[in-house]
């Protein structure tokens, strides 16, 4: 009695003195860790500005559209010793991935839907989807791993969000496929992807991880990849957004968590190769709730221009998160005005890029061409909202011409 009493004591010390382990290991990629798109026989392409971030090759294929505007942070193998060897360990890991054994194979075919799961090797025989956000929980272990089989195809649905909680790493989860893999516009990803097909994401992705193939095309559209970092990252962002409100571009953003986070650059570019400071915002620092930041860069480029967002930690450490694109922000002329909201509820910001000494007076007339507002300066803000909804129309005297503006009121 004693024995077991003592045995039992011990038992109740190791698990309390030795930390976590995770349920499966996650496989040597060997030389496939430096490339974020591969396939060991099939083309790579891109469509689109995209951002890539790590080497990009194929050992049979053609390698296509990553040329400027395109940015590509790496090398471009193709054919060579190095996309050899890159492909014996693609398949070398894509078979440890499928040897692995489950730890869950009860799991529906469908991830996502904001559930948590925890490390874990799940298994599902056939094709398999993810959608909506899913979290993964590495309960505090940054060495966690997570590994998603599948029998056949796997996909993802549009705007499909996986998030790292609790200390997860993109460099420790892993999705394989036998079949193709397509994820579809807007999925922010997390991870390592092998197909044993074509494997693809559509436009505005952003993945945390690398897109290997060991049979089939891989393709992206208008993307942002990067290999996996090797440390937990300072910062998960949420989203990075812009929009004009008529002459200036607003750029908003919105963070998960943030650990020794500094600040954030915000860059412009009118090509998406040469890039200029827009402006900095400064970071919360440390939180573990989602924080909102914005910014106006009040002076935009004229024509199309192309936003990307730089975080930079206390240590200097930084790195870049996706790429958007805003249309004639800065107006088409020195005398281009736009009035928004249109349409409202009456409340009205007229916006003019050039100079306010040009306008001599502003007359708002109704559908019957009844004029019902005037003044003979420059006004930016109007309101209508005691005027009946309808149709009316804003006319400008400017020193060289007149413009003429229809606005809406709405019920």
């Amino acid at each position: 009695m004693k024995i077991l009493y003592k045995f039992f004591i011990f038992t109740i010390i190791s698990l309390l003195s030795f930390p976590l382990v995770s349920f499966a290991q996650a496989p040597n990629l060997g030389s496939a860790a430096n490339f974020t798109l591969f396939s060991n026989a099939g083309a790579v392409g891109n469509t689109g500005v995209s951002m890539i971030i790590g080497d990009i090759g194929t050992n049979i294929g053609a390698i296509t559209g990553f040329g400027p505007p395109t940015t590509v942070l790496g090398n471009i193998e193709s054919g060579n010793a190095v996309t050899l060897q890159c492909s014996i360990d693609v398949q070398a890991a894509y078979n440890e991935l499928f040897n692995t054994v489950p730890t869950s194979t009860s799991h529906a075919p469908a991830y996502g839907g904001g559930e948590t799961l925890f490390p874990g090797v799940y298994a599902i025989a056939a094709a398999g989807s993810v959608g909506g956000e899913l979290n993964l929980d590495a309960q505090l272990n940054p060495n966690a791993v997570f590994i998603f089989k599948f029998g056949g195809a796997f996909t993802t649905g549009a705007s499909t969000t996986i998030n790292l909680i609790n200390g997860a790493m993109a460099r420790n989860v892993f999705w394989v496929a036998d079949g193709a893999i397509a994820m579809a516009a807007s999925t922010s990803m997390k991870g390592t992807l092998i197909a044993n097909g074509a494997n693809s994401m559509g436009a505005g992705g952003i993945l945390d991880g690398r897109l290997l193939s060991i049979i089939g095309a891989v393709s992206v559209y208008q993307v942002t990849a990067t290999l996996p970092a090797s440390l937990p990252l300072p910062v998960e962002l949420l989203s990075f957004l812009g929009a004009c409100d008529g002459q200036h571009a607003i750029l908003k953003w919105r963070t998960a968590t943030e650990t020794n986070n500094n600040y954030f650059t915000v860059e412009r570019s009118a090509e998406g190769i040469n890039w200029q400071i827009a402006g900095t915002v400064t970071a919360i620092g440390n939180a573990v709730t989602p924080q909102a930041y914005t910014f106006k860069d009040q002076h935009p480029l004229m024509e199309n221009a192309y936003f990307r967002l730089k975080q930079t930690d206390f240590n200097g450490n930084n790195k870049y998160g996706n790429m958007i694109t805003l249309e004639k922000c800065g107006g088409a002329g020195a005398d281009h005005l736009s009035i928004y909201p249109n349409p409202s509820h009456g409340q009205f910001v007229l916006s003019f890029a050039g100079s306010t000494d040009q306008v001599y007076s502003i007359a708002i007339f109704d559908a019957q061409g009844r004029k019902t507002y005037e003044t003979k300066s420059f006004q930016s803000k109007f309101d209508m909202s005691n005027e009946p909804p309808g149709v009316y129309f804003l006319q400008v005297q400017l020193s060289s011409k007149t413009e003429i503006q229809k606005i809406v009121i709405e019920n």
